[in-house]
């Protein structure tokens, strides 16, 4: 087969994306260099679905550039955002250890570049220790963020969910100064209601309910939080988020007792 300089300038493109992602980064340059010759390349819009629920997982997409939520859909249609993938990240390492289908569907919310790798070169990454160990440490990540999410969305009224998870994303996001509480909103109010498993109507009048008592104002998507003690009571009830756990290793003590 003969290799065009084109072919060579794509890999190399490809092996620059590859070097970026946390389930490859610092892995011998012989496997990245595989990776890159036998991966493709495709560029999603927004609204593209990269799979649906129950598709074979029969690749992984490592995103190098853009953003893919994992939704999952009621049966009026409703969506729920679970989980955000950014640039770096791999949509889902499952494929890796198993070969059930998609349990979610893929979309991108904005133009978005990703790297897909057929199943059959998975042997030479399922043989390196590093990358497996990687996927298992994602993957119970992600299963812990998943209980916290039940726990949030069964649980807890909308102002809480609203309120722990805006938390969770100024916590992710660069601050310019330590003492700033400012988040950026996801671009659409219809993003911010699946997120937290809410309707447009009651996410915007919790909004504005903020907004006019003071704890909250906003310039564009840039959502300040005027009071954060106040803030996270709301997002914890008023209660110490660290007391069930108190209550828990209290209990098991006794028990061992």
């Amino acid at each position: 087969m003969c290799v065009t300089l084109e072919d060579n300038i794509a890999v190399r493109r490809r092996r620059w994306g590859l070097d970026r992602c946390n389930l490859l980064r610092g892995l011998p340059a012989t496997l990245l260099e595989h990776i890159a010759r036998h991966s493709t390349e495709l560029n999603l819009e927004e609204g593209d679905a990269l799979f649906f629920k129950n598709d074979p997982s029969d690749f992984l997409a490592f995103v190098i550039h853009g953003r893919i939520y994992k939704l999952l859909y009621g049966p009026d249609g409703q969506e729920l955002i679970v989980d955000t993938i950014e640039s770096g990240e791999t949509v889902d390492e499952t494929p890796l250890l198993d070969n059930h289908s998609h349990t979610f569907t893929a979309v991108a919310y904005s133009p978005t570049r990703v790297l897909l790798l057929s199943r059959r070169h998975f042997p030479s990454l399922t043989a390196d220790p590093a990358v497996i160990e990687r996927a298992h440490a994602s993957l119970c990540m992600r299963l812990r963020q998943a209980v916290e999410s039940l726990e949030t969305m069964c649980l807890h009224r909308l102002e809480s969910r609203l309120a722990r998870y805006l938390l969770s994303l100024m916590r992710s996001q660069t601050r310019p100064r330590e003492d700033s509480f400012e988040v950026a909103l996801p671009p659409t109010q219809s993003i911010l209601a699946a997120m937290v498993n809410a309707s447009r109507p009651k996410l915007n009048a919790q909004l504005q309910t903020w907004h006019r008592s003071g704890l909250v104002s906003r310039k564009r998507n840039i959502l300040r939080i005027n009071d954060i003690d106040q803030f996270r009571c709301k997002a914890y009830l008023g209660r110490d988020a660290e007391r069930p756990r108190a209550r828990a290793r209290s209990t098991a003590a006794r028990h061992n007792a």
